[in-house]
């Protein structure tokens, strides 16, 4: 099973080569093959999921922006320099390999073809490749705001020019698009495990995403839209997301260096030790007794968790040398996986729903302690039989006005995000404010970015499209905000 991973990973950017076979061929587009595997373009679809939790070792902005990690030799990216964010390779790679799948299955003309039933049944093929589509547009949209969506990947009908749409746009269409793709999974249908990369073939598992990705989106309708919110969340918690680890959407990175772990990567092949925990997180666990400060990183010499302060100037990071570092956990080996959604986020965000009453209220408390269990879980070596000590204390034990609450839940989420899905632990933060962070005295702005700016060459040869979202949206920065983040509370 391994081997036929690893061909897949192989040679899923070469699928588009199958249909040149002799001197006849010589007129057939490369680019644009008459039989594309299926199971090559899907396994291809999956391998940059891991990004919006841990990018690359150049700029891993989705950890630094939430403040988990700080730089250790180079201040160059905690600074806040205006950063735009490039969704070429979002589109024209995995969303285009995910509407390709979805086009071959629905077309009478290719459906029955071996090279597109080889993947698993049509209806599963399709549920979950809209799926994966919802998550690769719910997190793009999250980070720039407006974007090519419902005229995206039309140039083969001959639209080089996409408008905008809106967010609120796209979150009602992606709700849309996940509940039909949950009522379409067949469970008894197959789908194929060797190329599935990440559920490998588990629709029960690929089920529980969808509904995960639903909750995930319909929270942040909280201070924009929550009549809407409360609706969506609700049909989403009664499909049933993720509550136990074995659900949990991970990255398994393989022992071959073109899809090793980056951290092992940067640690162990380039001996550079570039990112460490932040004093931000360090210090809040410290000041928990929470005992997952073991799993998340490696005392100094010394015994004790000290963390290099977030963004300070690069004259001052010679007064940080004997820091905390990575637990090995991260990176010991070249297929080292990452977790990018765990079931204790979902758990939590629906504690903040029943605070809300968008679901059974009574049940807050009871999701808020299998959210922090969940996490404690996934790291059982340092934090077993540790929770009940851990929720005794006022700080934590989900009392105190429904804000306060909410505010705990919001701190939860964040400890528990560590290493995981920054997009969404930035989010939080965007909308709770929690907790309270702020850039280091390298910054250029005085505040967290509230989104990333759009790349020029998305949009060069797009500008009046471009200009109507600015003018929809807000100037092209770090100060304005996307459509659900509304509170002015950061």
């Amino acid at each position: 099973m391994k081997k036929i991973k690893l061909l897949a990973l192989a040679f899923a950017g070469l699928a588009g080569l199958s249909s040149c076979g002799d001197f006849d061929d010589l007129t057939i587009d490369p680019n644009n093959p008459s039989s594309p595997e299926t199971r090559f373009l899907f396994t291809r679809a999956c391998m940059d999921t891991y990004i919006f939790a841990y990018n690359a070792n150049y700029n891993p902005w989705t950890q630094l922006f939430p403040q988990y990690l700080s730089e250790r030799q180079n201040i160059q990216y905690s600074s806040y320099a205006q950063q735009d964010f490039d969704t070429r390779a979002y589109y024209y790679r995995d969303i285009q390999n995910l509407e390709e799948i979805i086009s071959l299955n629905t077309d009478e003309a290719t459906q029955n073809e071996s090279y597109v039933m080889s993947l698993g049944s049509a209806e599963n093929q399709i549920a979950v490749a809209r799926t994966l589509r919802a998550y690769y547009y719910m997190h793009i949209t999250d980070i720039v705001g407006m974007i090519p969506y419902s005229e995206a990947l039309k140039g083969d009908e001959g639209n080089f020019t996409p408008k905008y749409d809106t967010q609120e746009e796209i979150y009602a269409d992606l709700d849309k698009e996940l509940t039909e793709a949950y009522a379409q999974f067949d469970e008894s249908g197959e789908f194929d495990e060797d190329y599935d990369i990440l559920y490998n073939g588990d629709i029960a598992n690929w089920k529980k995403l969808n509904a995960s990705l639903r909750m995930m989106m319909a929270i942040k309708l909280t201070d924009v839209d929550p009549a809407t919110g409360k609706e969506r969340f609700a049909r989403a918690y009664a499909d049933g997301g993720m509550t136990d680890n074995s659900e949990a959407l991970v990255y398994n990175f393989v022992n071959e260096t073109m899809n090793q772990n980056p951290l092992y990567d940067n640690i162990i092949v380039g001996a550079r030790n570039d990112f460490a925990p932040s004093k931000t997180i360090l210090d809040q666990l410290l000041a928990y007794n929470d005992p997952r400060i073991e799993a998340y990183a490696e005392p100094n010499s010394d015994g004790e968790y000290a963390g290099v302060p977030f963004g300070i100037n690069q004259a001052d990071i010679a007064n940080y040398t004997n820091t905390a570092t990575f637990d090995p956990r991260y990176y010991d080996a070249q297929n080292t996986p990452i977790t990018i959604i765990s079931p204790s986020h979902i758990l939590l965000i629906q504690a903040e729903a029943a605070v809300r009453g968008w679901i059974d209220q009574s049940q807050a408390e009871n999701f808020y302690k299998q959210g922090i269990q969940a996490s404690f879980d996934q790291y059982s070596d340092v934090t077993d039989g540790k929770f009940d000590a851990y929720y005794a204390q006022p700080e934590i034990a989900l009392t105190g006005t429904d804000q306060e609450k909410i505010e705990k839940i919001g701190m939860q989420r964040w400890l528990a995000n560590f290493m995981q899905d920054g997009v969404e632990a930035w989010s939080d933060w965007r909308r709770l404010n929690v907790p309270k962070i702020y850039p280091g005295p390298s910054a250029s702005i005085s505040h967290i970015p509230y989104r990333r700016i759009y790349y020029p060459d998305d949009y060069s040869t797009n500008m009046s499209n471009y200009n109507a979202a600015i003018q929809a949206q807000g100037e092209d920065s770090f100060e304005t905000r996307v459509w659900w983040d509304v509170a002015d509370n950061n």
